[in-house]
């Protein structure tokens, strides 16, 4: 059904062109009630509507400040998170009312006017309506016309053409390289987001809150700590002006710290906070959780309580992942039925959390009856962290069931058959395991590529499973021969459980696991940073069981101190003993091998 507009409003669809440009610009508009009311943000499309009607009707020949203020206002409207799809057509259809009124009362012409109307298509995600008033905008384009379009583009998940737009602006301000920046992060390439950055720095340009936001959230997500620091130290120089007081700026260090590992640092700067609120609190409790601190993570939380701060539901989230990470599942139920006296209803991430929580401690039936029973549909990632619990325990009964389901929901996932594959390889059901290896070819899918990050001197290096990129290749491949042949002396034994299921040769298995791309990055940092400098390393999978031991082990002969941020957590090596206790890898038992580590030490 097409959506409804008022009536009194499509005769000036008709208006003449000639006419309506004759009186646009006649009468003043500034100081008119109705302008301030709709000057108003966050009213319905078609109570804007309604009020541009009652311009026109009280005989007040529209302005550019009357169409900037109608659009700007459908855009504010557009820009609530629950929109239904009627309340969306409806946005939709006034959206193209207004750009229409714009076009016959010749208000186009205005800069003002043409960017309220880009703006308000970007915010409906039209982004080709929005590129289309761009290209023929001419004389009413400015600066904040193209950024608008970056900005647009870049919030909508189109890196590609964020880029062209930048690419092609006659001039830029601040406020450009701030959107290209953003742009990078939003769409996942954090090392383009510092590589943008610094041309911008190259370009004079001074850097505000907005942009070094962006910055950290890049350093975060690389674990690039140094690059983190110089802005936390820039932060505090007397050019910027310092950060006290600016709380987004201060949760966005904490985050970062708290991603590389830097707990103490992390610490410091949110015990320094005068003004915080409670997303601040939640990046700590996070933080904490994340890195294995998991009580001091639930001691916050109550702290938290006691200080006034009202939970919200990221809170609970952060909370219940607490939770997760020290094995807790009766304080995990008593929070997460908690969370009603707080006037939160549970969503489907922290059902999500729970089912994580049941599942590590080994309660799998239980985590998959609280997924089929919670009120709203799972989403894949919430049976594909039940499915790690299944391959934990070697759970072939849940495990069959949530592997097949997880294989309907993502068919195009080859990380979905892999895991399925070796659960049923594990447990001897060859037939079944090749039926899944058959399936997986015939659909075309794919497994994630494995990356891992480590930086040094001011850069991000970059490596994959088996990669011969890197110009010191020769070295680390040389180094990683060696540490095997003194592990292998106290009893070091490959475990390729884990290995891609199209490698059937024990020997080739064997290879690929030597070199995983967190081995390479390791033996990167061990051939490069000096001992006592903690060697940081950021994967964007989950480090595998063999890699987690093989750590350990080179933490020990090596004594270095090894800090491995997977998709799920801190892995903290030390001495030979990792921060998670095993507790994410079952039948971890190496300590046989430790105790003869310190006997050929001594």
């Amino acid at each position: 059904m097409a959506p409804t507009l008022p009536r009194r409003l499509l005769p000036w669809l008709r208006t003449p062109p000639s006419s309506a440009a004759a009186a646009f610009s006649s009468a003043p508009s500034r100081g008119c009630p109705l302008h301030a009311a709709l000057a108003r943000r966050g009213v319905p499309a078609a109570a804007s509507l309604a009020l541009y009607s009652r311009i026109r009707e009280a005989a007040s020949p529209p302005t550019p400040f009357t169409f900037s203020l109608l659009l700007a206002a459908l855009a504010s409207s557009s820009s609530s998170p629950s929109l239904s799809p009627s309340a969306g057509a409806a946005r939709l259809a006034a959206a193209c009312l207004a750009h229409a009124q714009a076009f016959k009362c010749g208000a186009l012409g205005h800069p003002v006017v043409t960017n309220s109307l880009l703006k308000l298509y970007c915010s409906l995600g039209l982004h080709d309506r929005a590129r289309r008033v761009l290209d023929s905008g001419g004389a009413a384009l400015d600066v904040v016309s193209w950024n608008t379009m970056v900005s647009g583009y870049g919030k909508g998940g189109d890196l590609g053409a964020a880029r062209e737009v930048f690419a092609g602006m006659p001039e830029r301000n601040l406020v450009s390289w701030s959107a290209m920046v953003d742009a990078c992060v939003r769409a996942g390439e954090f090392g383009e987001a510092l590589w943008v950055f610094d041309r911008m720095m190259g370009e004079k340009f001074r850097p505000d809150v907005v942009v070094l936001v962006s910055v950290l959230k890049a350093c975060a997500h690389l674990g690039a700590v140094e690059r983190g620091r110089w802005v936390h130290r820039y932060l505090e120089t007397g050019r910027f002006g310092g950060r006290r007081g600016n709380v987004m700026l201060e949760t966005a260090l904490v985050d970062m710290y708290c991603k590389c590992g830097c707990m103490e640092e992390a610490w410091q700067v949110f015990d320094g906070v005068q003004r915080g609120d409670v997303v601040l609190w939640n990046a700590m409790i996070g933080g904490l959780a994340m890195n294995g601190y998991g009580e001091r993570a639930l001691e916050l939380f109550r702290r938290m309580l006691q200080k006034g701060f009202m939970p919200n539901e990221s809170t609970f989230i952060a909370v219940l992942c607490a939770c997760t990470h020290t094995g807790r599942v009766d304080e995990g139920k008593r929070i997460f039925k908690s969370m009603q006296d707080y006037g939160i209803k549970p969503q489907r991430e922290h059902y999500g959390c729970l089912a994580d929580l049941l599942g590590r401690a080994g309660n799998v039936e239980e985590a998959e009856a609280l997924l089929l029973d919670m009120p709203m549909e799972p989403h894949a990632s919430q049976w594909g962290a039940l499915m790690s619990s299944c391959q934990m325990h070697n759970d072939i009964n849940v495990g069959e069931r949530v592997g097949k389901r997880l294989i309907e929901l993502e068919p195009y996932d080859g990380g979905r058959y892999v895991v399925l594959f070796n659960l049923y390889a594990v447990n001897g059901r060859w037939e079944e395991a090749r039926t899944i290896r058959q399936m997986m070819e015939e659909r075309g899918a794919k497994k994630e590529t494995g990356l891992s990050f480590i930086e040094w001197n001011g850069l991000v290096h970059e490596f994959i499973s088996g990669d011969t990129r890197h110009p010191i290749t020769r070295k680390m491949y040389a180094l990683l021969e060696d540490i095997e042949r003194r592990l292998q002396l106290i009893g070091y034994v490959k475990d390729t459980s884990q290995v891609i299921m199209d490698m059937d040769d024990e020997e080739d298995k064997g290879i690929a696991v030597s070199y995983h791309s967190e081995r390479l990055a390791l033996a990167f940092g061990i051939l490069n940073i000096p001992q006592g400098v903690p060697i940081r390393i950021v994967k964007n999978l989950r480090v595998c069981r063999d890699c987690h031991v093989h750590s350990k082990l080179v933490s020990k002969l090596y004594q270095r101190e090894i800090i491995v941020r997977d998709r799920h957590r801190f892995h903290v090596f030390r001495d030979g003993v990792c921060s998670c206790n095993d507790y994410w890898f079952a039948n971890d038992s190496w300590v046989d091998l430790f105790e003869t580590a310190r006997e050929q030490d001594q």
